[in-house]
């Protein structure tokens, strides 16, 4: 599956966070990056229907296979 650019970063962002802590949410992300959070949000969006990652009830990001597949891609 072809991505662009700006989603691998979104993705190696989310696996270095998770090396980090136990839990990363949108917010995590937004203040590494330093993007707004309605960025994020959106992208984040844009990643869940794509079938990368997914988001839980209390807004935690979890990578699905795929997802976590590619991050490590990314970031290797």
């Amino acid at each position: 599956m072809k991505i662009q650019e700006s989603a691998e970063n979104y993705l190696e962002t989310i696996l270095i966070l998770s090396e980090r802590s136990t839990y990363v949410r949108s917010i995590d992300i937004a203040n590494e990056l330093n993007f707004t959070k309605p960025s994020v949000s959106v992208a984040m969006g844009i990643l869940r229907e794509g079938g990368m990652v997914t988001t839980d009830e209390d807004g935690l990001l979890n990578f699905t296979e795929e997802g976590l597949k590619l991050a490590t891609d990314v970031y290797n």
